[in-house]
């Protein structure tokens, strides 16, 4: 429909298109990073950890989702452990856990 919506490795419907970070509180008025270095709002592990999609809507994790139908995407590498500073470059391959 032309909107942006929270990434969700739950399901293929919401984790198997483009991604992309918000760069405020409106995809629609701030813009939108497709790849690059970026600050988000969770800590999602350790310095030079591979990122994931997570299961929480909207968040990046070190830990691959494992859940029968959860979608596996790598998203980007962390920066820092503790600043939320991710380089963000997304696959566009995905696996789904069976």
């Amino acid at each position: 429909n032309g909107t942006w919506e929270l990434a969700d490795a739950d399901a293929a419907a919401t984790c198997d298109g483009l991604l992309g970070v918000a760069l405020g509180t409106s995809s629609d008025s701030h813009g939108v990073l497709l790849r690059g270095t970026v600050t988000i709002a969770n800590d999602p592990g350790a310095v030079g950890d591979v990122l994931f999609a997570s299961t929480t809507a909207g968040a990046a994790t070190a830990t691959a989702p494992s859940g029968t139908g959860d979608i596996v995407r790598v998203i980007g590498y962390c920066l820092d452990a503790s600043n939320g500073q991710i380089w963000f470059n997304p696959d566009g391959a995905f696996v789904e856990v069976a």
